[in-house]
Protein backbone atom coordinates (compact mmCIF):
# COMPACT_ATOMS: atom_id res chain seq x y z
CA UNK A 1 0.00 0.00 0.00
CA UNK A 2 1.03 3.64 -0.60
CA UNK A 3 2.14 5.28 2.57
CA UNK A 4 -0.03 7.86 3.67
CA UNK A 5 0.91 10.83 5.99
CA UNK A 6 0.15 10.88 9.72
CA UNK A 7 -1.20 14.23 9.91
CA UNK A 8 -3.97 15.94 8.26
CA UNK A 9 -5.94 12.89 7.58
CA UNK A 10 -9.66 14.06 7.75
CA UNK A 11 -10.57 17.56 6.02
CA UNK A 12 -9.61 20.33 8.43
CA UNK A 13 -8.11 22.92 5.77
CA UNK A 14 -6.28 25.36 6.31
CA UNK A 15 -8.95 28.22 5.53
CA UNK A 16 -12.41 27.35 4.95
CA UNK A 17 -13.91 25.80 1.74
CA UNK A 18 -16.56 28.30 0.75
CA UNK A 19 -19.81 27.14 0.21
CA UNK A 20 -21.29 26.43 -3.22
CA UNK A 21 -23.45 28.53 -4.87
CA UNK A 22 -26.83 26.94 -5.99
CA UNK A 23 -24.84 27.65 -9.97
CA UNK A 24 -22.13 25.34 -8.65
CA UNK A 25 -24.01 22.31 -7.55
CA UNK A 26 -22.94 20.14 -10.52
CA UNK A 27 -20.80 17.36 -10.05
CA UNK A 28 -18.27 19.30 -12.92
CA UNK A 29 -18.67 22.49 -10.26
CA UNK A 30 -18.10 20.34 -7.39
CA UNK A 31 -14.71 18.62 -8.78
CA UNK A 32 -13.40 21.76 -9.86
CA UNK A 33 -13.61 23.20 -6.27
CA UNK A 34 -11.86 20.06 -5.28
CA UNK A 35 -9.31 20.72 -8.10
CA UNK A 36 -8.81 24.40 -6.58
CA UNK A 37 -8.21 23.00 -3.19
CA UNK A 38 -5.47 21.05 -4.40
CA UNK A 39 -3.89 24.00 -6.52
CA UNK A 40 -4.13 26.34 -3.47
CA UNK A 41 -3.37 23.76 -0.72
CA UNK A 42 -6.41 23.73 0.79
CA UNK A 43 -5.85 19.41 0.35
CA UNK A 44 -2.40 17.63 0.29
CA UNK A 45 -1.41 14.87 -1.44
CA UNK A 46 -2.69 11.64 0.80
CA UNK A 47 -5.53 13.23 2.53
CA UNK A 48 -8.52 11.69 3.27
CA UNK A 49 -11.63 13.08 1.93
CA UNK A 50 -14.59 12.71 3.82
CA UNK A 51 -18.13 12.96 1.96
CA UNK A 52 -19.98 13.86 4.85
CA UNK A 53 -17.28 17.05 5.74
CA UNK A 54 -17.59 18.06 2.04
CA UNK A 55 -21.08 17.87 2.28
CA UNK A 56 -21.10 20.51 5.40
CA UNK A 57 -18.63 22.48 3.91
CA UNK A 58 -20.12 22.66 -0.06
CA UNK A 59 -23.48 22.52 1.59
CA UNK A 60 -24.66 20.18 -0.77
CA UNK A 61 -26.19 16.36 -0.88
CA UNK A 62 -23.72 13.39 -1.28
CA UNK A 63 -24.94 12.71 -4.48
CA UNK A 64 -23.20 15.95 -6.38
CA UNK A 65 -20.22 14.86 -4.19
CA UNK A 66 -20.07 11.46 -5.16
CA UNK A 67 -20.38 12.02 -8.97
CA UNK A 68 -17.05 14.89 -8.68
CA UNK A 69 -14.93 12.34 -6.51
CA UNK A 70 -15.02 9.80 -9.48
CA UNK A 71 -14.29 12.56 -12.29
CA UNK A 72 -11.29 13.41 -10.28
CA UNK A 73 -10.64 9.44 -9.69
CA UNK A 74 -10.88 9.03 -13.62
CA UNK A 75 -7.84 12.02 -13.67
CA UNK A 76 -6.13 10.14 -11.76
CA UNK A 77 -5.93 13.27 -8.73
CA UNK A 78 -7.71 11.18 -5.94
CA UNK A 79 -8.22 7.06 -5.29
CA UNK A 80 -10.71 5.59 -4.49
CA UNK A 81 -10.84 2.52 -2.17
CA UNK A 82 -14.26 0.57 -1.25
CA UNK A 83 -13.46 0.11 2.34
CA UNK A 84 -11.61 3.21 3.49
CA UNK A 85 -13.02 6.31 1.30
CA UNK A 86 -11.33 8.47 -0.87
CA UNK A 87 -7.95 10.01 -0.54
CA UNK A 88 -5.91 12.52 -2.34
CA UNK A 89 -3.34 10.67 -4.70
CA UNK A 90 0.18 10.84 -3.02
CA UNK A 91 2.56 10.38 -6.30
CA UNK A 92 5.59 7.41 -6.05
CA UNK A 93 9.16 8.36 -7.54
CA UNK A 94 7.91 6.22 -10.96
CA UNK A 95 4.24 7.94 -11.06
CA UNK A 96 6.29 11.71 -10.87
CA UNK A 97 8.75 10.68 -13.95
CA UNK A 98 5.62 9.12 -15.77
CA UNK A 99 4.00 12.89 -15.65
CA UNK A 100 7.31 14.83 -16.15
CA UNK A 101 8.41 12.81 -19.43
CA UNK A 102 4.56 13.25 -20.65
CA UNK A 103 4.90 17.07 -19.44
CA UNK A 104 8.11 17.84 -21.09
CA UNK A 105 6.97 16.07 -24.41
CA UNK A 106 3.61 18.11 -24.60
CA UNK A 107 4.77 21.28 -23.30
CA UNK A 108 7.91 21.51 -24.92
CA UNK A 109 5.11 21.31 -28.33
CA UNK A 110 2.92 23.90 -26.46
CA UNK A 111 5.52 26.50 -26.62
CA UNK A 112 7.00 25.62 -30.34
CA UNK A 113 3.21 25.87 -31.46
CA UNK A 114 2.68 29.38 -29.63
CA UNK A 115 5.61 30.86 -31.21
CA UNK A 116 4.78 29.62 -34.59
CA UNK A 117 1.22 31.64 -33.88
CA UNK A 118 2.45 33.92 -32.23
CA UNK A 119 1.65 36.95 -34.83
CA UNK A 120 -1.88 35.72 -35.21
CA UNK A 121 -4.66 38.08 -33.98
CA UNK A 122 -4.70 38.81 -30.11
CA UNK A 123 -1.81 36.27 -29.67
CA UNK A 124 0.72 38.20 -28.25
CA UNK A 125 -1.08 40.89 -26.45
CA UNK A 126 -2.65 37.62 -24.64
CA UNK A 127 0.29 35.48 -24.54
CA UNK A 128 2.23 39.22 -22.53
CA UNK A 129 -0.89 39.87 -20.32
CA UNK A 130 -0.49 35.64 -19.35
CA UNK A 131 3.49 36.10 -18.50
CA UNK A 132 3.14 39.54 -16.95
CA UNK A 133 0.49 38.20 -14.49
CA UNK A 134 3.35 35.31 -13.49
CA UNK A 135 6.12 37.59 -13.32
CA UNK A 136 4.21 39.83 -10.97
CA UNK A 137 2.49 37.03 -9.03
CA UNK A 138 6.38 35.45 -8.31
CA UNK A 139 7.11 39.54 -7.26
CA UNK A 140 4.72 39.70 -4.95
CA UNK A 141 5.54 36.34 -3.26
CA UNK A 142 1.66 35.29 -2.96
CA UNK A 143 1.78 31.47 -3.27
CA UNK A 144 -1.42 31.04 -3.98
CA UNK A 145 -1.27 34.00 -7.13
CA UNK A 146 1.28 32.04 -8.31
CA UNK A 147 -0.21 29.07 -8.60
CA UNK A 148 -3.04 30.75 -10.19
CA UNK A 149 -0.69 32.71 -12.60
CA UNK A 150 1.25 29.52 -13.60
CA UNK A 151 -1.88 27.44 -14.71
CA UNK A 152 -2.98 30.89 -16.76
CA UNK A 153 0.34 30.83 -18.32
CA UNK A 154 0.39 27.11 -19.39
CA UNK A 155 -3.56 27.41 -20.42
CA UNK A 156 -3.19 30.35 -22.55
CA UNK A 157 0.60 28.69 -23.94
CA UNK A 158 -1.88 26.24 -25.14
CA UNK A 159 -4.46 28.02 -26.53
CA UNK A 160 -2.57 30.43 -28.72
CA UNK A 161 -0.82 27.10 -30.39
CA UNK A 162 -4.28 26.34 -31.89
CA UNK A 163 -4.48 22.53 -31.54
CA UNK A 164 -7.34 21.63 -29.81
CA UNK A 165 -6.38 17.87 -28.98
CA UNK A 166 -3.33 19.24 -26.84
CA UNK A 167 -6.12 21.01 -24.54
CA UNK A 168 -6.86 17.31 -23.62
CA UNK A 169 -3.35 15.49 -22.50
CA UNK A 170 -1.62 18.44 -21.13
CA UNK A 171 -1.56 17.14 -17.60
CA UNK A 172 -2.15 20.50 -15.56
CA UNK A 173 -4.03 18.16 -12.62
CA UNK A 174 -1.84 16.25 -12.50
CA UNK A 175 0.84 18.89 -12.07
CA UNK A 176 -0.89 20.70 -9.77
CA UNK A 177 -0.96 17.75 -7.53
CA UNK A 178 2.38 17.12 -8.46
CA UNK A 179 3.52 20.82 -6.93
CA UNK A 180 1.79 20.24 -3.63
CA UNK A 181 3.37 17.20 -3.06
CA UNK A 182 6.94 18.19 -3.76
CA UNK A 183 6.98 22.22 -4.28
CA UNK A 184 7.88 22.84 -0.69
CA UNK A 185 10.48 20.24 -0.06
CA UNK A 186 12.25 21.90 -3.19
CA UNK A 187 15.32 24.11 -2.25
CA UNK A 188 14.53 28.05 -2.01
CA UNK A 189 17.45 28.01 -4.80
CA UNK A 190 16.01 25.47 -7.29
CA UNK A 191 12.90 27.18 -6.84
CA UNK A 192 14.94 30.50 -7.79
CA UNK A 193 16.22 28.77 -11.00
CA UNK A 194 13.16 27.18 -12.51
CA UNK A 195 11.51 30.82 -12.01
CA UNK A 196 14.69 32.43 -14.08
CA UNK A 197 13.46 29.67 -16.38
CA UNK A 198 10.36 31.70 -17.70
CA UNK A 199 11.44 35.30 -19.02
CA UNK A 200 14.43 33.36 -21.97
CA UNK A 201 11.25 31.02 -22.84
CA UNK A 202 9.13 33.97 -22.88
CA UNK A 203 11.25 35.84 -25.04
CA UNK A 204 11.60 32.98 -27.71
CA UNK A 205 7.87 32.38 -27.88
CA UNK A 206 7.48 36.28 -28.67
CA UNK A 207 10.59 36.39 -31.29
CA UNK A 208 8.80 33.77 -33.35
CA UNK A 209 11.32 31.09 -32.43
CA UNK A 210 9.46 27.78 -32.30
CA UNK A 211 12.22 25.36 -31.77
CA UNK A 212 14.58 27.34 -29.62
CA UNK A 213 11.27 27.67 -27.24
CA UNK A 214 10.32 24.09 -27.42
CA UNK A 215 14.03 23.23 -26.66
CA UNK A 216 14.05 26.04 -23.03
CA UNK A 217 10.45 24.41 -22.32
CA UNK A 218 11.69 21.02 -22.15
CA UNK A 219 14.97 22.00 -20.38
CA UNK A 220 12.39 23.85 -18.03
CA UNK A 221 10.81 20.71 -17.03
CA UNK A 222 14.05 18.43 -17.36
CA UNK A 223 15.30 20.74 -14.51
CA UNK A 224 12.13 20.47 -12.53
CA UNK A 225 12.21 16.68 -12.91
CA UNK A 226 15.71 16.50 -11.82
CA UNK A 227 15.19 18.45 -8.56
CA UNK A 228 12.62 16.45 -7.30
CA UNK A 229 14.00 13.14 -8.13
CA UNK A 230 17.10 14.51 -5.83
CA UNK A 231 14.64 14.67 -2.54
CA UNK A 232 14.68 11.73 -0.38
CA UNK A 233 13.13 8.73 -0.42
CA UNK A 234 9.88 9.82 2.39
CA UNK A 235 7.98 12.45 0.63
CA UNK A 236 7.69 10.04 -2.42
CA UNK A 237 4.66 7.32 -1.92
CA UNK A 238 5.82 3.97 -1.69
CA UNK A 239 5.50 1.62 -4.74
CA UNK A 240 3.30 -0.90 -4.55
CA UNK A 241 4.96 -4.23 -4.85
CA UNK A 242 2.84 -6.82 -6.92
CA UNK A 243 2.43 -10.29 -5.88
CA UNK A 244 2.96 -13.21 -7.81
Amino acid sequence: MKARPAARTDLAPARRVPAARRDQSSPDQVAEALRDGVRTGRYVPGQRLVEADLTAELKLSRGPIREALKLLAAEGIIELHRHRGAYLRQLTRREVNDILSIQESLTGLAARLAAEEIRTGNHRARFKQAYAALMNAYKSRDGSGVLDARVRFYTELVAIGGNAELTRFVPIPQTNLLRAQFERHLPASERAKRRQDYPAIARLILAGKGASAETAMRKHIRATRAAINALPDDVFAKEVIARA
